[in-house]
């Protein structure tokens, strides 16, 4: 089930965030994921538009979106390859009207195959200032 992300849910949403990226993103230091940490709490939360995935009262998973962009998709290593990455995206897709966008690391194959799955394709690449890693933009044109 995919419902409106409520400030109560900060510390699971947070907690899958961490426990995710330390996967997805193994390349990328601790003290950078500890940076990045304090940014999704501070900045991106409160900026952006989020949903969570849930299952038998517990979070398994959450899309942020700022504007079209995809800030975030994560869900907790033990209830991945369940299919609610792809439910998220696919919310996703029903509610955007133009372009939905997103940004992978090109270190994260899976999250590349995963967008590839679903139907993105890589538009840009570009260097992320904060990791000194290449970031892949994918598209998936809504209309």
């Amino acid at each position: 089930m995919i419902r409106a992300y409520q400030d109560t849910d900060l510390d699971d949403v947070v907690s899958i965030w961490y426990e995710a990226s330390k996967i997805a993103h193994s390349f990328i230091s601790e003290e950078n994921l500890i940076v990045q940490r304090d940014a999704v709490i501070n900045t991106y939360i409160p900026r952006a538009k989020m949903w969570v995935a849930y299952e038998d009262g517990c979070i398994v998973g959450f899309i942020a979106l700022l504007d079209n962009l995809i800030g975030g998709l994560f869900v907790s290593p033990k209830s991945q390859r369940k299919g609610y990455g792809t439910q998220l995206i696919e919310y996703a897709k029903s509610i955007i009207e133009e372009t939905l966008l997103v940004d992978v690391y090109q270190e994260n194959h899976q999250a590349q195959h995963f967008y590839k799955k679903c139907g993105f394709i890589l538009i840009d690449k570009r260097l992320d200032e904060n990791t000194n890693f290449l970031l892949l933009t994918m598209s998936f044109n809504v209309n």
